[in-house]
């Protein structure tokens, strides 16, 4: 029977990792399929890798020698990095003092039912709450006004603040535990450093912190700087993926900002962990290609699609045609950003656990695989019922990573869940 909170229990217990593992497991079954051929020849030249122990690899598979033996690069690894948006409204600082300030007023509503205090402590709220809707209703206001409405959310918050901690001390001299569950105690923590954070920018008329909390329930939610057309920030975890035949992989998966390029020689690690060999070309942005990763690559006999550092070498006109194609091949993994986005919820994340956040953007990237590999493997055996299959497939395990109960009806999941399961789940 599904109930509501199955998927996120799933969800909890798989984790990044987990669920990181089941899509190195469809991978590894896409390559033993042949839908990874990697027929690619290596380039003359063209350096060695070690294969890994017996039963790590396909390619020893396919052997059936455990010793070690030097293959050649295979392959081409396409990396890029993009950002997987949390469903949070936009975070200005007025309506995030706003809500704070609400939230803080429920808190102390909560301390006064203990009945210590013949009256209740005096918040301003309906006053507060007036001067902010007059705000929020201006078209454009100028940077004045805003300043001011800043600062009038600010003292309200400030003073409310000060009433819950003069109420806790009395309830701790009293001996009285309040009445509050976890979750109230960490919503005070978040609304005071919200407002320890939003008080420094307002006292020294700054635009940024170090980690900014945009968002009261989901405080780990940091503004990723992409400068993006239409979209310059972005709100909720970043991506470091990898990209090989039209299978994706997430490397590295922060709510917190990195550069991508640190990661590069651990993604081509984890390239060959998978597939048993380095790849013979890697197709990277030039955020990627420093000078230490250039030669980390020049040394395994990588070859990558950067141009090479100081005076351009002289080209004939087939070289600039080919190079020229490599770096076109590039966008192919941009391809498979806009189909997780647009199709599968890669676009709109809306869990609301970090750990749930990050294991159901590993499992729609691994949704993505299984459907793709569904395609390629199960079609030749499974004729026309395969289409559907894999429309099956797609739905319930997206209704896996953004929850049931928000598409279909437990019956339907059901009728799916046991169609799918003797044609996609036993490859």
């Amino acid at each position: 029977m599904f109930l509501p909170s199955l998927f996120v229990e799933v969800r909890k217990r798989l984790g990044k990792e987990g669920a990181r593992q089941l899509n190195d497991i469809v991978l590894r079954q896409a390559k033993r399929a042949k839908a990874i051929k990697h027929r690619k020849k290596p380039s003359k030249g063209g350096g060695q890798g070690l294969v890994p122990p017996a039963g790590t690899s396909a390619e020893e598979e396919v052997s059936g020698t455990g010793a070690e033996a030097k293959v050649p690069n295979k392959g081409t690894l396409k990396v890029d990095a993009t950002v997987a948006p949390q469903h949070v409204g936009y975070p200005t600082d007025t309506r995030l003092l706003a809500e704070a300030r609400q939230y803080s007023e429920e808190l102390i509503d909560k301390l006064y039912k203990g009945g210590l205090w013949q009256k209740k402590p005096r918040t301003y709220r309906r006053q507060a709450r007036k001067e902010y809707l007059a705000f929020s209703k201006k078209r454009a206001p100028k940077k004045q006004t805003v300043r001011q409405a800043r600062g009038k959310q600010l003292r309200y918050l400030r003073r409310n603040l000060k009433t819950m901690h003069k109420m806790l001390d009395m309830l701790e001299a009293k001996g009285i535990a309040p009445s509050w569950q976890h979750r109230d105690w960490q919503r005070l923590w978040v609304i005071q450093e919200l407002y320890r954070q939003q008080d420094i920018m307002h006292r020294d008329g700054r635009r940024r912190i170090d980690n900014r909390i945009v968002n009261i329930a989901q405080p780990y939610v940091r503004p990723i700087q992409r400068g993006k057309a239409g979209k310059k920030t972005e709100f909720g975890a970043k991506l470091n993926m990898s990209e090989t035949e039209g299978f994706v992989r997430a490397d590295q998966i922060s709510f917190d900002n990195f550069n991508e390029g640190g990661f590069l020689m651990s993604q081509v690690e984890a390239y060959k962990a998978l597939f048993g060999y380095y790849p013979e070309l890697v197709l990277a942005d030039r955020i990627y290609l420093t000078r230490k990763n250039r030669k980390a690559l020049k040394d395994k006999g990588i070859r990558n699609s950067g141009l090479p550092l100081g005076r351009r070498p002289a080209m004939t006109r087939n070289e600039k045609q080919k190079r020229k194609k490599e770096q076109n091949k590039r966008s192919e993994i941009e391809g498979k950003f806009g189909q997780a986005k647009s199709k599968y919820g890669l676009d709109d994340i809306k869990t609301k656990r970090q750990d749930t956040s990050m294991a159901c953007i590993a499992l729609i990237l691994m949704a993505l695989n299984a459907i793709k590999l569904g395609r390629a493997f199960l079609c030749p055996f499974y004729g026309h019922a395969a289409a559907l299959t894999s429309n099956l497939g797609r739905r319930l395990i997206l209704n896996l990573t953004q929850g049931c109960n928000q598409v279909l009806s437990r019956t339907q999941n059901l009728i799916i869940l046991h169609r799918l399961a003797p044609a996609a789940l036993t490859f």
